[in-house]
């Protein structure tokens, strides 16, 4: 059973001849039923306090536990965003070796091309040179020739005719190849 202070103002006693004084018990009792009552009241505030101090700290473990969430969550976006950057880092790494690899293999391809024309280039010229020579030597030996000839009497009527040509003989000889194109290469 509860106590009140109603219960304790209220609480009747018997009255016997040799009893205490019934103006200090009365007095007594309406000071124990103040003090009750104040802290019945203190308890109450202090119970209303311990609610909203409750309520705050279930508010506050929730807050906690939606930043424990969001760290959890940041941290696992992190964690993901780097492994991905890594992913994409390898893939770009892997696609310009590929793309260095290709553009050595074309490299390759074309100083091996320009090693084979340089290598056509130069059998082009050692031959045509060696033409050249030939037929130089050739009317050398013509030119020699036809000197020896010239110094004989007789040869001076070879010489005679030979200046006897006129320009159409000259333009039924056959052309010859282009000699300046060829030395161009």
């Amino acid at each position: 059973m509860r106590i009140t202070p109603l219960d304790i103002r209220k609480q009747p006693f018997r009255k016997t001849l040799w009893g205490f004084d019934p103006d200090e018990v009365n007095s007594f009792l309406e000071m124990v039923a103040s003090e009750f009552e104040s802290v019945i009241k203190q308890n109450n505030d202090l119970q209303n306090q311990l609610k909203i101090t409750e309520q705050k700290l279930e508010q506050y473990i929730q807050i906690e536990k939606t930043l424990n969430d969001t760290l959890l969550t940041a941290q696992r976006i992190t964690d993901e965003s780097r492994i991905n950057a890594q992913k994409e880092a390898e893939l770009i790494i892997k696609d310009a070796q590929i793309r260095a690899d290709k553009y050595e293999d074309e490299s390759r391809r074309r100083v091996h091309e320009l090693e084979s024309e340089i290598v056509a280039l130069k059998s082009q010229r050692d031959s045509f040179l060696a033409r050249f020579k030939s037929m130089l030597k050739t009317q050398l030996e013509l030119l020699k020739v036809i000197s020896d000839d010239l110094k004989s009497p007789e040869k001076k009527e070879l010489k005679s005719t030979i200046e006897s040509i006129d320009d159409e003989t000259i333009e039924e000889v056959p052309p010859q190849s282009n000699i300046s194109s060829s030395l161009e290469l």
